[in-house]
């Protein structure tokens, strides 16, 4: 049994799941009060199926990159978990969420390409490239920064940071779940074993991840 959860794409998102199978998952839209609302709602799910955190061996989260306060929280409260209760973690690219949740939705061809692109803010977005191979998404790039107005080529792009690029592939919008992260994460578990509490770090890319509102041209 495995908890997943998603902080990072202005969501909070909990999901239960029995190996790949989903057993339940709760979603609140918005990025604002996850601190909160994301422990009870992970009390909630449990209670609601009969679980306790005594049964669950692996955590599942959002590790980056994307919003320096979602990953923030997501990381928090893995390692929070994973330390008070002796749980194996295991960290999911949100890149990869993006690009594996739209694939298993949509039959692709195998030689797509695809541009997971999110919004970093700072004229810059973060971006994953991947192919289909015998109907799997391979990643075949590293996970990178960009400027804004980068040409991007790609059979499809999925992300909000495809607002922000110049591409002549297809744009679709798409938001994983705590699901998604799950199912990665059990297959990445089966394949390389879990991590421990000290080791469930976030991604960034950004070596400045924190800068102020005004530094990051906001009002």
């Amino acid at each position: 049994m495995l908890i997943a959860f998603d902080t990072v794409f202005e969501q909070c998102s909990v999901a239960l799941l029995d190996n790949h199978k989903l057993i339940a998952q709760k979603t609140t839209e918005g990025a604002r009060g996850q601190t909160e609302i994301i422990l009870p709602m992970i009390d909630e799910l449990l209670r609601a199926n009969d679980a306790h955190l005594d049964d669950v061996d692996l955590l599942a989260f959002n590790r980056g990159p994307g919003a320096f306060s979602g990953i923030r929280i997501n990381t928090a409260v893995v390692q929070a978990l994973s330390f008070a209760h002796d749980i194996a973690c295991v960290g999911v690219s949100s890149l990869q969420a993006l690009t594996n949740g739209f694939s298993m939705q949509n039959s692709l061809m195998n030689g797509t390409t695809i541009a997971s692109c999110i919004d970093a803010r700072q004229n810059e977005v973060y971006v994953c490239f991947y192919q289909i191979k015998n109907s799997q998404p391979i990643q075949v790039a590293d996970e990178q920064l960009l400027s804004y107005e980068s040409q991007v080529n790609a059979d499809i792009v999925i992300g909000d940071g495809g607002d922000f690029i110049q591409t002549d592939g297809t744009k679709v919008l798409y938001r994983p779940t705590a699901y998604d992260i799950g199912k990665i994460a059990y297959a990445e578990f089966l394949k390389n074993g879990g991590t421990t509490a000290d080791n469930a770090l976030p991604v960034y890319l950004r070596h400045n991840a924190w800068k102020t509102l005004a530094e990051q041209g906001k009002k």
